[in-house]
């Protein structure tokens, strides 16, 4: 690889890990050309990505950045999954395709500054995705005001009866 090829990809990789929300180390070996386009098919649908690329290059565009604690796990092939919106949704597809074939093996997770072992990954893989968290708080919130307007709709139809049975009774009075 050239010179200048050699730094494209750096540069490259230092965008993506500028706009991860997650990164995932993978040890890629045992995948087949299937298996990985599947993987790759998969997270891409996450908006995700996998790249494959030097260990010498990655430590580059990660010794600048909040990325340096991945840099002792660069050893190997490795594989890199980028989350550019959830940070929680590739680890649902790596440990669907790791419970099938119990590959590729993950080297470690970054995720908001933390490191995470790949004993994590299940449980990473559990948590519901961003969507779900919205929906169930948008269900929380919503719940007490569909109570309140079914009362108000109870006391307005009480209310309605109450004026229709006076006025019935006025009108046999009069």
């Amino acid at each position: 690889m050239l010179k200048v090829e050699k730094q494209k990809t750096v540069d490259e990789l230092k965008e993506k890990l500028s706009l991860t929300k997650s990164l995932f180390l993978t040890d890629f070996r045992g995948l087949n050309v299937e298996q990985m386009t599947g993987l790759r098919r998969d997270l891409k649908e996450k908006k995700a990505e996998y790249r494959i690329t030097k260990n010498t290059l990655i430590r580059l565009a990660a010794k600048e950045g909040r990325f340096e604690g991945v840099l002792d796990y660069l050893e190997g092939p490795t594989g890199l999954v980028f989350s550019f919106e959830d940070p929680v949704s590739p680890a649902k597809v790596l440990y669907e395709i790791h419970k099938k074939t119990e590959k590729p093996k993950i080297k470690i997770i970054w995720m908001e500054g933390r490191l995470l072992e790949e004993s994590q990954l299940r449980g990473l893989a559990v948590l519901p995705s961003k969507e779900q968290i919205l929906t169930q708080i948008v269900g929380g919130l919503n719940s007490p005001v569909a109570t309140l307007v079914g009362t108000l709709q109870g006391v307005m139809r009480n209310l309605v009866g109450l004026v229709d049975a006076i006025r019935e009774e006025r009108s046999k009075a009069a």
